[in-house]
């Protein structure tokens, strides 16, 4: 018997389409996947290779690659946890619908994106006041959190933005009262700041989170549980939420360097309470004796700031995309529309590999 049941469904409909796209839709598990190779011809990967147990997809700008049983995508090398594993079935490698609407699309074409470039930037430095969040001898990341946002503040103002701080001193602010500030705000995204902390010394690196899509389980959780069927506010800025992520994270990334070890998805209350896209980045761990020290250098803490303005300018760039291609066809008097795949790649187009980059003898 065969284990997956397959029908063809339409799923999606773009506009920039004439006709919708017909997927085949496989249910497995009781969960709904598409087939590898049909992403590879929606989003017009020129070369596709899905034989055995890998994924390698690549266009002209984008790369895509992965690989069965694994919840690791790269996009143009940037690591991103899936939501669920990549699979097979019958021969056919197969992406969860859940992962292809979530994170693909948005990812791969955020000029897609409803939402509007932002102008307002909420900038959270977590913990504070007699919350010393994570340790280390040289420092506390309440402190080092609030360096940082201070340090982005600066930079965001000279760049044009409007910047708001969920505190700007060593206090205690509610996570509640902190959503509440933020969603004062208007045309705004959330930034919230943080260092980690793990039971290994071993672990290290960068980490990015995005709100988890209703009926997902976050990324650290084994098992789905009810709260995760639950429809959270933030859940309506889904897509801005996976680009904002994709944007800050690969500018984090490329320009601060370091282990990267994803985008994943949680239900932090920062995040899943608040109506206006957010992340929350972790940048670096104090408990890992290279990180710690990174952390505690100037530097590095100013190298994050610019991460965090390169990925917002980035972010606004993309989903101001449609419009600027809108424009330059009005100005040339041309009615259609390049057929391309590069739509995703003003996420990454304007990051350069080490532009800012951290001196050797503070890497040690």
């Amino acid at each position: 018997m065969r284990r997956g049941r397959i029908c063809v469904a339409v799923l999606f409909f773009f506009a920039c389409q004439a006709l919708a796209f017909e997927w085949t839709l496989v249910r497995h598990d009781g969960r709904d996947y598409v087939p590898i190779e049909e992403v590879a011809k929606f989003y017009r990967f020129t070369q596709a290779d899905y034989s055995g147990d890998n994924v390698n997809l690549e266009g002209a700008t984008l790369r895509m690659t992965g690989g069965v049983n694994s919840r690791e995508l790269y996009l143009n090398g940037l690591k991103f946890i899936l939501s669920f594993p990549i699979i097979k079935v019958d021969d056919r490698i197969l992406l969860s619908r859940m992962d292809l609407s979530k994170l693909v699309e948005p990812v791969l074409r955020p000029a897609k994106i409803l939402g509007k470039p932002v102008h307002t930037v909420v900038l959270d430095a977590g913990h504070g006041g007699f919350d010393q969040g994570a340790q280390s001898i040289l420092g506390s990341e309440k402190d080092f959190a609030l360096d940082v946002v201070q340090r982005a503040r600066d930079l965001l103002l000279k760049a044009g933005f409007n910047v708001r701080l969920t505190r700007s001193g060593d206090v205690f602010v509610p996570l509640e009262d902190r959503v509440a500030f933020a969603d004062r705000q208007s045309n705004a995204v959330f930034v919230s700041v943080h260092f980690n902390a793990g039971a290994r010394e071993e672990a290290g690196g960068i980490e990015t989170y995005s709100l988890a899509p209703r009926g997902v389980p976050s990324t650290n959780s084994l098992d789905l549980t009810l709260s995760d069927l639950q429809l959270c506010i933030g859940n309506t800025r889904d897509p801005e939420n996976i680009a904002l992520a994709t944007a800050i994270h690969a500018a984090l990334i490329t320009r601060v360097g370091g282990s990267d070890r994803g985008i994943k998805r949680a239900r932090f209350i920062v995040l899943r309470d608040s109506n206006i896209p957010g992340v929350l980045i972790e940048g670096g761990f104090l408990t890992n004796p290279q990180d710690r020290v990174r952390v505690a250098t100037p530097i590095y803490r100013q190298l994050l700031a610019q991460a965090i303005l390169q990925g917002i300018l980035s972010y606004n760039r993309a989903l101001n995309r449609e419009a600027a291609t809108e424009q330059m066809m009005a100005k040339r008097g041309n009615s259609s529309r390049p057929e391309t795949n590069d739509a995703g790649a003003s996420i990454w187009d304007p990051l350069k590999p080490n532009v800012y980059t951290l001196p050797e003898e503070s890497r040690k």
